[in-house]
């Protein structure tokens, strides 16, 4: 069987990509609605894989998503019947997006070369070996939160509207290096811009209990273009989360320990 289905899809909580291709040159769709969801938990860090022989084991690509993402473009994405989705095929090694030769990238290294989670030279290192499950795990509760504060703000900043999900950033109110106990609880979310997030985890701006934003007084050092930016979103109201409701408790502690009022 082949090796590429025992790989963990994103469908199964996984961080891959995982799709047959066709037989004759390989050509597959990937739909954009699902580069949106692995980059929005992942970033980067995420595989394709593709496969077309379930007989012969090695016959798969397991691509880091970040040596293809500069075709996973708009302009690159198919027309007509379907066009939210991105065609390629792989000829000789090499991956071709929308079957253009001028946008071959080759990947020849990549062939039936699963990606190891913990480098092969530490395995046999029980240091090395608990430190990357912890940070296996950390890194899931980390995905876990972002796609649950996300999901609370309708996948669009709290602050602006705005819906790149690239772009946004799943704020901890109160931070994840202060409480432990709050890291993956979403009601200590907020889904922010990543300007706005910086602001909010820099102590420039916090919010009210009724979600006003506050701005910080201390303005006296402040380059003229920050003070401007703050002025303008000075008493903006955020908008509610959808599915579970701020815990005041945090909105409180923000204010208190890391608001520069």
């Amino acid at each position: 069987m082949n090796r590429a289905l025992n790989i963990k899809n994103w469908r199964d909580g996984g961080n891959n990509y995982v799709l047959k291709a066709n037989s004759e040159n390989k050509w597959c769709g990937f739909q954009k609605s699902v580069i949106d969801y692995l980059f929005a938990s992942f970033g980067e860090k995420f595989n394709i894989v593709i496969w077309t022989d379930e007989q012969n084991a090695d016959d798969y690509y397991c691509i880091p998503f970040k040596i293809v993402r500069h075709v996973f473009v708009d302009e690159h994405k198919t027309t007509g019947k379907y066009p939210d989705r991105w065609t390629a095929v792989i000829l000789n090694h090499k991956f071709m997006m929308h079957s253009n030769s001028e946008l071959a990238i080759d990947i020849s290294e990549f062939y039936a070369k699963p990606i190891l989670l913990i480098p092969t030279a530490e395995l046999d290192n029980d240091f090395f070996i608990e430190n990357a499950k912890a940070e296996i795990n950390i890194r899931l509760g980390q995905s876990k939160f972002r796609m649950g504060v996300l999901k609370n703000f309708g996948y669009k900043c709290a602050l602006s509207g705005i819906t790149e999900q690239s772009l946004l950033t799943a704020s901890h109110v109160i931070p994840w290096s202060h409480r432990k106990e709050f890291r993956g609880d979403i009601s200590n979310g907020i889904c922010l811009y990543d300007e706005y997030d910086a602001l909010f985890d820099k102590g420039f701006i916090s919010f009210t209990d009724d979600l006003e934003v506050i701005i910080t007084s201390d303005t006296s050092a402040m380059s003229r273009p920050l003070a401007e930016k703050l002025r303008i979103i000075s008493r903006r109201q955020l908008s509610q989360p959808l599915i579970k409701l701020f815990g005041k408790k945090y909105l409180e502690y923000h204010r208190k320990n890391i608001f520069k009022g």
